[in-house]
Parts: C-alpha cells; sequence; structure tokens
C-alpha cells in the first residue's frame, strides 16, 4: 500500500470478501502489529463535511485497501 493521504476516495476488502467504498481520514498509521488506514463510510464523510465537524470511522488494515480517487486539493 502507498501513499493515502486525507480525503482519499479507497476500496477495501472485508472480513466476507466483499469490497466497500470508503475514505480515508488519514495516512497509513501504525496500528499494533500492522498498518491501518483510518476511513469511514462516504455517507459519514459527507455528513461531516456539512456538518463542519470531524468524520468518525475505524481503523482498516492497510494491506485490504486500494486508493480509487484523490480528491483535488483547496485552491
Amino acid at each position: 500500500m502507498g501513499d493515502v493521504q486525507r480525503g482519499d476516495q479507497i476500496t477495501a476488502v472485508d472480513a466476507n470478501g466483499d469490497t466497500r467504498e470508503l475514505r480515508a481520514l488519514g495516512p497509513l498509521t501504525a496500528g499494533g502489529d500492522f498498518a491501518v488506514v483510518w476511513a469511514c463510510s462516504v455517507t459519514e464523510w459527507d455528513a461531516a463535511e456539512a456538518e463542519g465537524r470531524e468524520a468518525k470511522g475505524i481503523p482498516w488494515p492497510a494491506e485490504d485497501i486500494q486508493v480509487v480517487d484523490r480528491e483535488p486539493a483547496p485552491a
């Protein structure tokens, strides 16, 4: 897993092998024995943005995610 930034659209494989679309809340970070990316649902991301608050998420194993799309940097 390479560079992950806050706001990146990512896909993540869950325990059932299903793929979920999520938003990264930040870069890779240490998560005990393996690297994780804190992530939230797209719905939570959109709600937090609209309400001016931090999104709530969960740590996701970095090996199970892939960056799909990156939000453009603010002007």
